[in-house]
């Protein structure tokens, strides 16, 4: 085994982390991702930074808190500020590097080995899709982040994940054949999903079936508490979207079929690195940048303030040297332990 594991970063966008069978939920939504976090060690006291993609990203990278790399918002990620960051360090290493997915950080494409982005809009602007996937790109946008009510009229293969690990995979295997093959590699998965817009193909669409859904552990009868953020935030909805409880609804569903087709396709990545040989000596972590309402307090996306639901994450290390615990790890920990870990 070389002193230099390979690294897996797998991070999902806007995923509560209590929504599995694993923490108790009552419905079975990332089989794998259970399995996988009972062959090393997972945290069910992790946190994200802030409950908003780009400075949970930056300090995902860079080990500070959005206070340290200034990065407040997901719209000034210009303004990170640090002295070196994961990329950095993993390179002076000799790691070869690959972004794949969902950016919305500081990184940019000449930092990295490889870049393959997706966003919410799929590859949008990007060269070599097919027809269909160009389609069903031009179906998300236009979806403008509701829940789709109906399957998704594209097959598994224009998915975001799907597309995501076909390259990864593709990468990986390209450099058995090049002067990187003998050097470590740290890939960053970034998946866009379960992300709004809430929308997934057959046989997902069908597996969490509306009327089947656990209720909520609250809903708007909590809004009288929570003050006006919180009833703000119920009332754009309702202004954006006069049939705001249909989406809710179907969004709940929709999402518990995003995270098993994401589960789906991490287990296809597992696999994959196990058929060449490669688990034994890949760390892998698994983490989100933040969570979801999905229906607390009548609300889904994310918004006002720092409950609970935004701000805990899954986080999962697996691999060489990770000590396996069918329980969870009782430390507190946050996605800036990532980088120094």
């Amino acid at each position: 085994m070389r002193d230099r594991p390979n690294i897996v970063l797998i991070m999902t966008d806007q995923q509560r982390a209590d929504l599995c069978a694993r923490e108790g939920y009552a419905l079975d939504t990332m089989p794998f991702l259970d399995r996988l976090a009972s062959q090393g060690t997972w945290f069910d006291r992790a946190y994200t930074v802030a409950p908003v993609c780009a400075p949970a990203r930056v300090s995902t990278l860079t080990g500070r808190y959005p206070s340290a790399t200034r990065v407040r918002s997901n719209h000034n990620v210009e303004d990170a500020t640090y002295q070196a960051d994961l990329i950095d360090v993993l390179r002076e290493r000799g790691y070869t590097t690959a972004m794949v997915g969902k950016n919305h950080s500081h990184l940019t494409p000449e930092r990295v080995d490889h870049w393959f982005p997706l966003g919410h809009s799929g590859g949008r602007n990007q060269p070599g899709r097919t027809a269909e996937e160009q389609a069903f790109d031009a179906f998300l946008h236009h979806l403008n982040h509701r829940a789709h009510m109906e399957a998704t009229p594209y097959p598994l293969e224009c998915q975001g994940p799907y597309r995501a690990v076909s390259d990864a995979t593709r990468w990986i295997d390209g450099l058995a054949s090049q002067s990187s093959g003998c050097r470590p590699f740290f890939l960053w998965l970034s998946f866009a999903e379960p992300h709004n817009p809430y929308q997934v193909p057959e046989p997902y669409f069908s597996t969490f079936a509306v009327e089947a859904l656990p209720p909520t552990l609250s809903d708007e009868r909590a809004l009288a508490d929570k003050g006006f953020k919180f009833q703000f935030t119920w009332e754009l909805g309702h202004r954006g979207f006069p049939d705001y409880d249909r989406q809710r609804s179907r969004a709940r569903a929709n999402y518990m079929g995003m995270l098993r087709l994401i589960d789906d396709q991490i287990a296809r990545c597992v696999g994959f690195l196990e058929d060449r040989g490669l688990r034994q000596t890949t760390i892998l972590v698994f983490v989100a940048d933040h969570g979801d309402f999905v229906g607390e307090y009548g609300l889904v996306r994310k918004g006002p303030e720092m409950p609970e639901v935004l701000m805990r994450i899954p986080m999962i290390w697996a691999g060489p040297g990770i000590t396996a615990n069918a329980a969870p790890h009782a430390a507190h920990v946050s996605l800036v332990d990532v980088m120094p870990t």
